[in-house]
């Protein structure tokens, strides 16, 4: 269960801060999903160029980034439910689908066309990456549920 008043100063602070956050925000995305969303499109399309056409070349450093952005996202969303702060609702699940749909269409095509594209490694380990992600915040969310917060 949930307390009815906040256990501290900071929890406090935090809450008036997205409170406010949330009356700004006039179309209803957080701007850290909405930068996330953006910066996920673009990987995306640019492991498909580079899949399509091998001389444009994604590389492992833009990868790396577009990870650690994933990363500093869902820790800020967990630490949105472990602070008890209202956050929308995100099925990070569709992500997963995404990835691994765009990995498996990029091996279907791969074999079809007798290996004249490939994927390149950084897109198993972005999609792999991504899955990861997406199962710790599955747990952290479940215990979050079983210690009844």
């Amino acid at each position: 269960m949930k307390p009815e008043k906040s256990n501290g100063k900071v929890v406090a602070a935090v809450k008036r801060l997205s409170t406010q956050r949330q009356e700004w925000n006039l179309i209803r995305l957080n701007t850290v999903y909405l930068f996330t969303l953006i910066v996920t499109i673009a990987t995306l399309v640019m492991f498909w160029v580079e899949f399509l056409a091998p001389e444009y070349h994604v590389g492992l450093t833009r990868s790396f980034v577009y990870y650690a952005m994933l990363t500093f996202y869902v820790i800020y969303k967990e630490l949105q439910r472990w602070l008890g702060l209202k956050t929308e609702k995100r099925i990070g699940g569709i992500w997963v689908f995404i990835w691994w749909t765009s990995t498996m269409l990029m091996e279907v095509i791969s074999f079809a066309w007798q290996n004249q594209c490939t994927p390149m490694f950084e897109q198993y380990v972005v999609t792999v990456g991504v899955t990861v992600n997406y199962i710790l915040s599955q747990v952290s969310k479940k215990i979050h549920q079983r210690l009844g917060r």
